[in-house]
């Protein structure tokens, strides 16, 4: 059989179809794991008849298992970026309704680190997938398990599984935050590495999950989580990985719009620079970022202003620059973005008008204000704190 060239479209057509014809050593070689790296490579495996049904099988060998697992890992990835986020999706969804092969999996699961990062990527890029993997008899209680062996990953999965209500509802009943989560985030741990900070962040962006459904207030995090969290979420809209994870920013914004209804973590998480973090965000967002992640960006602040010894620091910050940006709706920001951010402009533009009535004689006769007059004064404020060209006036004097 003539081989095309590595990393040609041809090559990962040919890759696909051995696969599917069952060759061994297109596993075993690595030559299909090399195949399958952008979303287009993805969505042809996944669409190549049998070539998935043949992965399933070689799953449930020994010999066979780890590289095809590290196969199905690799296909459930979004290693492209917010962009690709539709695609990945239909890769996954492709994925788990492959008969059989969440069962085999799942089989995997107590060990073997790559039957975690299966369902890791899976649920990270599908919400469908959350609910078919806890239908499978015995998942629960391998994820359980695996957790307390391979936790980097494995508290990935509980994080990614928690958005879903349903199964955070299960993960609470069957005890992931008592037996699992509180032990491991309270006991002591090496924090010189990126991988410990990932499991860190991980495992508190799960916990503000679980512990923040029904409107219940999120429970104080320790700073050194907080303050990686902040960073995971920087390298998260740069698109760039972190300890070997490509994080994407909805991830991470689920779990902090729960823990910003925590007064004390809203300080800590200031303190480490999370507004800095969402006015970039807010001032960079296009629509390839996605539409969820501006929306969760908005609760976020939507939550700091609720504290009001952090809203300077939201000023400070340009966050009132970032939201008339996406007032202006011209890149393609939602309905609701628009007006959560119209809202919030609204509420922090108040301190402008307190300042201006303190101008007044009858509020402060010696006050040097005075020798300005209220339009020069408000256009100052304008710009002091951040609205472009110092031209946007959302309320009247």
């Amino acid at each position: 059989m003539n081989i095309a060239e590595p990393g040609s479209s041809a090559y990962a057509q040919q890759v696909a179809l051995e696969l599917a014809a069952e060759f061994p050593d297109v596993l075993t070689s690595g030559r299909l794991f090399d195949s399958i790296r952008g979303v287009e490579s993805k969505l042809r495996l996944v669409e190549t008849p049998n070539a998935l049904e043949a992965l399933t099988r070689f799953i449930q060998f020994e010999i066979t298992s780890t590289a095809a697992l590290r196969a199905v890992a690799q296909a459930a990835a979004n290693t492209d970026g917010q962009l690709a986020a539709s695609c990945s999706e239909r890769v996954c969804l492709r994925i788990v309704k492959v008969p059989g092969l969440l069962e085999a999996v799942v089989e995997r699961l107590e060990t073997d680190v790559d039957a975690v990062r299966v369902i890791n990527n899976l649920a990270a890029n599908c919400t469908e997938s959350a609910r078919l993997f806890i239908q499978v008899p015995g998942s629960i209680r391998a994820l359980k398990k695996s957790a307390k062996k391979f936790k980097l990953h494995a508290f990935g999965v509980i994080n990614h599984l928690s958005r879903c209500p349903l199964v955070s509802e299960i993960l609470l009943k069957e005890g992931f935050v008592e037996d699992i989560l509180l032990p491991a985030l309270r006991a002591k741990c090496d924090t010189s590495s990126n991988e410990n900070e990932a499991t860190i962040a991980r495992g508190t962006l799960a916990l503000a999950n679980l512990t923040g459904m029904n409107n219940q207030v999120c429970p104080q995090a320790n700073g050194f989580a907080l303050r990686t969290i902040v960073k995971v979420l920087e390298y998260a809209i740069r698109g760039e990985r972190f300890a070997t994870i490509t994080w994407l920013p909805p991830a991470v914004l689920f779990g902090l719009r729960n823990m910003t209804t925590n007064k004390k973590n809203v300080a800590l998480l200031m303190k480490y620079g999370l507004a800095d973090v969402i006015a970039s965000l807010g001032n960079t967002w296009d629509q390839k970022t996605g539409t969820n992640t501006l929306e969760l960006a908005m609760d976020c602040i939507s939550n700091i202003t609720l504290v009001n010894a952090c809203i300077q620091g939201l000023w400070d910050a340009g966050i009132v620059r970032a939201l008339q940006n996406i007032s202006a709706g011209s890149r393609g920001e939602s309905m609701v973005a628009i007006r959560d951010a119209d809202r919030l402009i609204d509420f922090l533009l108040q301190r402008h008008i307190a300042v201006c009535m303190g101008q007044h004689r009858r509020m402060g006769a010696d006050s040097l204000l005075l020798l300005l007059d209220d339009a020069v004064l408000f256009k100052i404020l304008l710009f002091a704190f951040g609205s472009p060209e110092g031209s946007h006036v959302s309320t009247s004097l």
